[in-house]
């Protein structure tokens, strides 16, 4: 019984890596591609497997058979995986709401929230019941070991399921992965049936092969029919997965629509767009030669900077998928643009890009959807903005735009776009707006005479370009009207409170309250309220939030069982918060976290997985005196991070690709703390004797974490920033620890 209890441990903990990677990329396709869904679905993820943990360790255990239940799950999972996959493409359907449009907060996150919750549930019943059964026949003394040996097999699982997801199942189609997770699980359940002797095992296992089988044989249009679900209202011309995510082509009517990650890139002609872009920072140049166009460029900013006459033109492409088949959809002229000879196009991340190219520009120009997601951010930010600077000639300019609403500058907009501003500021020498629907930002690197309407149209003679809605009249207008002085002032009342940066992503922050507010300007003012909260009463409430419910139990027993439940769920929230912090910066330095999450989520699981190990090799007397040195230990690594993370904002210390090593082996380093708790916390739990709720230590770690992922996703990091969520972090296991170091005997001469 042990062996396949081993094996349902093991593929639970594959299957459990595999799943939350693939569903974190579908959510975010349906959803914008948004950090605050991905952080909202890894809260829910943790949330409903902690309650299922929960459920299954309350059961009583009477004539249950565990074994059986165990198995059952088993199959439920294999069941569940392709229902949630088609539950998330279908959501914008369900939902009503248009291609490309941003969600509305409240139906997404309560969609998203309730889709997740039958598969994440069996999970967590999974392993309570698994550990139960494996806890059969186990003497009194050891029950909280033994369940660490579980979680250790269960974490190795994961490690398993990162390293296949990176370096195999990443380049797969969706429904490809999913078969493989179908067929583990139907094969651990059965060998249940087989275990327990039940009839006809061997059909069930040609039945699973069958199933397999027709999936396979249907991958094509299965992967292209549920793709269709997130554009209801337009038709699904190509479709591809990449490395970074996903590339779509729609069409509806004559148009052609661009998508990358579900976010729209545009239509295939933005003709307006792409001559407000592009002709003001190039005429306001006597003469731009070298010219670098950043983001989407194919749908007519590109042809636009060949007017011009440059001789050498950089696009940078962040998808490849964008340079292949998907420009087949371009009008022809526009695909000459790209084929044209001074025209080089990169396919990298712009960060990446500076990092290989060393040469300078006349002109750089940003096409960029606004910062709503922290990859977009990144290239908002002052670190960014130096490193343009440092790629400008003398006399060049810099340009990119935002959207705005000049008639209606509501608080978050105006300090979204005052955010903009005051990092171009602190950077360049000079920075003009041009505001109207769209705000368009001219930034340059010396202190040079503002370039006049009038010069501007000589130029725009001189070079023979007749621009079909740039006009001279627009020139002048757009140049001269009294929203300009009007905007400037605004932003300029804010620019020593909202610069952003790496560490403190702001301008991701208004935007998330600006579309926040579209929908909801309550709750958009309320969590602008929240964000004027001084750190150190946030730092306070939160500890007391900790301490309050340690400090009213009376009941010795009830005491003990509440510092174990506590302390694991501190050493849970400490985890994933950790972990989104990691995350976070290794998206801002690198930006590929679409091809290495996997990897990330291995190496922090493998870090647990080490934890477990030595702690159950060193696991002795109550555990109360470990837990407490952990938390200290942890809250020391978090503060030496602090400091680290000060040093490498700074100085831009992670920069080359290669420190992606470095990230990995922070997530170990990580992982050790939250393993190392777990048996301990379990071995405490039980220190008088074997429990019948053996899920219950599991459930605290995944509530606690649950809460770590949601709190430091949508609120610590873009308000506070990374530097004192660490600091957060630190304090709440010194106040951990000390609850652990001085509490009082609670009955037990061992305790």
């Amino acid at each position: 019984m042990r062996k396949v209890l081993g094996a349902s441990f093991f593929v639970l903990g594959i299957s459990s890596l595999i799943s939350q990677v693939l569903l974190i990329r579908e959510f975010a396709m349906s959803f914008y591609g948004n950090e605050l869904f991905i952080g909202w679905f890894l809260f829910a993820w943790l949330f409903w497997s902690g309650v299922g943990s929960f459920w299954g360790g309350k059961v009583p255990a009477g004539n249950v058979v565990f074994f059986d239940r165990a198995g059952i799950c088993q199959g439920l999972v294999a069941l569940f995986l392709p229902l949630e996959v088609l539950a998330v493409r279908a959501s914008r359907v369900l939902l009503g709401q248009t291609p490309g449009a941003v969600a509305d907060l409240v139906p997404a996150l309560s969609h998203s929230f309730l889709a997740l919750a039958p598969f994440c549930i069996v999970l967590g019943l999974q392993f309570s019941f698994a550990a139960r059964a494996w806890n059969d026949g186990v003497e009194m003394s050891r029950p909280g070991k033994e369940v660490g040996r579980a979680y250790l097999i269960e974490t190795l699982g994961f490690v398993i399921g990162g390293v296949l997801f990176s370096f195999l199942l990443v380049r797969l189609p969706v429904f490809a992965v999913v078969t493989l997770v179908i067929w583990m699980n139907l094969g651990a359940a059965v060998l249940f049936l087989a275990h327990q002797k039940r009839k006809y095992p061997g059909i069930w296992l040609a039945s699973c092969a069958l199933v397999v089988g027709v999936v396979l044989l249907c991958l094509g249009s299965l992967e292209f029919w549920t793709a269709q679900f997130r554009f209801p209202s337009e038709k699904l011309k190509f479709f591809a997965n990449s490395i970074h995510g996903n590339v779509a082509v729609t069409q509806r009517g004559a148009q052609y629509n661009f998508y990358q990650n579900g976010v729209l890139l545009g239509a295939e002609r933005e003709t307006q767009a792409s001559e407000y872009l592009v002709h003001f920072p190039m005429l306001a140049h006597p003469a731009p030669k070298d010219v670098l166009l950043l983001g989407t460029g194919f749908n007519g900013p590109l042809l636009e900077v060949l007017k011009h006459g440059p001789s050498a033109v950089h696009e940078v492409e962040l998808d490849p998928a964008f340079s292949g088949e998907a420009l087949r959809f371009l009008p022809r002229d526009l695909q000459k643009a790209l084929q044209d000879p001074r025209v080089k196009v990169w396919t990298a991340d712009p960060r990446a890009f500076f990092r290989i190219y060393g040469g300078k520009f006349d002109v750089i120009i940003a096409n960029l959807p606004d910062p709503t997601t922290i990859l977009i951010n990144r290239n908002y930010t002052r670190d960014f903005f130096r490193t343009i600077a440092a790629h400008l000639r003398p006399g060049g300019l810099f340009a990119m735009r935002l959207g705005f609403a000049p008639d209606h500058v509501t608080p978050e907009l105006q300090r979204l776009g005052g955010s903009v501003y005051a990092t171009l500021k602190d950077v360049f020498h000079a920075v003009k707006v041009l505001p109207e629907d769209t705000i368009y930002y001219l930034a340059m690197t010396e202190t040079l005479e503002d370039p006049t309407p009038e010069k501007m149209i000589r130029r725009m003679r001189a070079r023979h370009i007749t621009p079909a809605f740039l006009t001279e009249a627009n020139i002048r207008y757009r140049l001269t009207n009294d929203r300009v002085e009007q905007v400037s002032a605004l932003f300029e009342n804010l620019i020593w409170r909202v610069k952003n940066t790496d560490a403190r992503p702001r301008s991701y922050y208004f935007a998330f309250l600006r579309w926040l507010s579209q929908f909801h300007p309550g709750a958009a003012r309320a969590f602008f309220s929240m964000a004027q909260v001084p750190f150190p009463v946030l730092l306070v409430g939160f500890l007391l939030c900790v301490a309050v419910p340690l400090s009213i139990s009376k009941d010795p027993q009830r005491k003990r069982r509440r510092l174990a439940f506590y302390s694991m769920g501190t050493a849970g929230f400490s985890l994933m918060a950790f972990e989104i912090i990691v995350i976070y910066l290794f998206q801002v330095a690198f930006g590929n976290l679409y091809y290495r999450l996997a990897v990330l989520l291995a190496a922090f699981m493998a870090g647990i997985g080490m934890g477990t190990w030595m702690a159950l090799r060193a696991n002795k007397g109550s555990g109360r005196f470990a837990l407490a040195w952990i938390h200290i230990l942890g809250a020391g690594f978090f503060f030496l991070l602090m400091q680290c993370s000060r040093l490498a904002f700074d100085k831009g210390v992670f920069l080359q690709d290669w420190h992606q090593m470095i990230f990995g082996a922070i997530a170990v380093l990580g992982g050790i703390f939250s393993g190392a708790a777990f048996p301990f916390a379990n071995t405490y739990y039980f220190s008088e004797g074997k429990g019948n709720r053996l899920g219950s230590v599991y459930a605290a770690d995944l509530l606690g974490a649950s809460w770590g992922t949601l709190m430091t996703a949508g609120f610590l990091i873009p308000v506070w920033g990374a530097v004192r969520t660490l600091i957060l972090l630190g304090a709440l296991n010194i106040l951990m620890a000390l609850f652990l170091f001085f509490r009082k005997d609670l009955g037990r001469k061992d305790v």
